[in-house]
């Protein structure tokens, strides 16, 4: 669904900041909702966030990890912008469109193997071991765990469809 018309410019097309970030908070939903590779994305954020936290990654860590994120999140919203953009002005099938999506959806695939590679090169140390094996030995974190996984799914896969309806 796409998103609500803007209300008016003020006079002199000035906007105030606030009007700004409210579009760009508006953006990021409307990419979470539409995208499910961007569900993806924010899905595996929260447990990278929460693997690093438990292995208790220093604050440069945690920087590049955010960073990285960040960095696959951006290319993910920015190719969405692509896509919409390129269906709006070419609705019909054109293969020179194809090679835009294309590229910009290798930027997406690029940035997200590179976050994995930083998050694997920051992450798989001993600590990370730990935290599974404690999390496999106790029923409650282990239950916790799966749970959450399939809270993750049905937040991937399911939920956007019956909102659709």
């Amino acid at each position: 669904m796409p998103p609500k018309s803007k209300p008016p410019q003020p006079q002199g097309g000035q906007r105030s900041l606030l009007h700004s970030f409210r579009d760009a908070f508006r953006g990021i939903g409307y990419g979470i909702k539409s995208e499910r590779n961007m569900r993806i994305h924010v899905l595996a954020c929260g447990y990278v966030l929460l693997f690093a936290l438990q292995t208790g990654v220093s604050r440069v860590e945690l920087a590049l990890l955010l960073l990285a994120m960040g960095a696959v999140t951006a290319a993910e919203a920015l190719n969405t912008a692509v896509e919409k953009l390129s269906d709006f002005v070419k609705p019909s099938r054109d293969k020179r469109i194809g090679w835009i999506k294309d590229v910009a959806a290798g930027g997406v695939l690029l940035s997200a193997l590179f976050a994995a590679l930083a998050g694997g090169v920051i992450l798989l140390r001993p600590e990370l071991w730990q935290v599974l094996v404690e999390m496999v030995k106790t029923p409650w974190k282990l239950s916790l765990f799966v749970a959450s996984l399939g809270a993750g799914m049905l937040f991937v896969f399911v939920v956007p469809l019956k909102r659709g309806k």
